[in-house]
This record gives C-alpha cells, structure tokens and sequence, in this order.
C-alpha cells in the first residue's frame, strides 16, 4: 500500500486488480440473485488448511513478486499467460456459478442440495468445478506474478483438493445411491477427461 502507483505500473498488475474488481461486483450480484436457503449448520471443515493456502499462494505471490524474493526474472509473457489462465479460471466460476444459482431459482420441489450431482454446465464435464478453479487461479497468478513458492504451493494443494474429493465422493454414494452411479459414470472428477 505505500507504493501503489509502482504497483500498478505494470500492465498485468493493473488488469489482474480490474478483473477482481469485476469478480468481486459478480459474487455480490450472486448473493442477490440466490434464493433463500434453509438455514443448516455445516460441519467443521478440516480442509480449511486448503483454502488458507489458497490465500497463502496470493499473498506470497504478490509479495515476492513486488520485492523480487523468489520470483524469477522479468518475463512480460509469462506474466500475460499467467492472466489468461487466470482469467480462463474467472470464466470457469462464472459458468459454474450461473449453473448452480439457475438450478437453485428453479421452481423444482426435487432441487438437488450438491452441486456436485448437477448434470448441467460445467457440472456435465466435472463434478467439482469449484475446485478446479481454485487450481486455475493459482497456477494463473502465479504466473502472473513471477513466484517460484505459488508454483511449488499448488502441489500440496492439488493433492489436497484431490484426497477431498475421495472423501466428498464416497459420502455421495452413500447419500445418493440411485443418482451417483450414473453422475459417477458420466463425469470426471476435477479434470476434464482425465480425472
């Protein structure tokens, strides 16, 4: 925050905070456009340490790229790249993110409780989009932001997300046994065609 004309000197820099400006308008638009929930308490989630790394790969990123600490030379394509994949991860959230807020407005006594069990959108292809595009987000932006600790940090992150979605999908066949062996069979986990 003490030098944010030197921040926003670079091109990238300035789309990337412009892209979440624009992220940050489509989720409060979300929370309005989403119908009213019952009210349910959710477990503790063990898996917080996940999303925390999440933040942790964003702050180091932008930190080391701005102080030059584990971060590799200048490279302006690299950077662009970096934004594409990230933005590719924007898109991937808005998709998935319509899909569930039109399944939810619908006026279906049946309305699945899991996005997971959709058969629409990106939820067609995969079950967990909401995963993936965490992972696209974080290999974009540290890209985009030249650091060596957000590329090794999307390791241990991945396999986390993935050891979360055995657990996730065993409880699914339990719940949903007539509707999981065919969304099971039809669907890739994480990672279109191959996961």
């Amino acid at each position: 925050m003490d030098d944010l004309p030197s921040f926003f000197s670079n091109q990238v820099r300035v789309t990337f905070a412009i892209t979440v400006m624009l992220q940050a308008l489509f989720s409060a638009w979300l929370v309005y456009a989403m119908p009213p929930q019952s009210k349910h308490e959710h477990p503790i989630d063990l898996t917080h340490w996940q999303i925390d790394m999440y933040h942790f790969v964003f702050i180091l990123a932008a930190y080391g790229d701005r102080r030059n600490i584990l971060a590799w030379a200048e490279n302006p394509p690299v950077r662009w790249v970096g934004l594409g994949i990230y933005l590719a991860g924007v898109v991937l959230s808005v998709w998935a993110n319509l899909t569930w807020v039109n399944h939810l407005r619908k006026k279906i006594v049946l309305v699945q409780v899991d996005p997971a069990l959709l058969f629409d959108g990106p939820y067609k292809y995969i079950r967990h989009p909401d995963l993936l595009w965490l992972i696209i987000y974080c290999l974009g932006f540290a890209l985009a932001f030249r650091s060596w600790v957000g590329l090794v940090l999307l390791i241990p992150l991945t396999a986390g997300f993935i050891h979360r979605i055995k657990n996730m999908e065993r409880d699914f066949a339990e719940q949903h046994k007539q509707i999981w062996p065919l969304r099971y069979h039809t669907s890739k986990r994480i990672f279109p065609f191959l996961y």
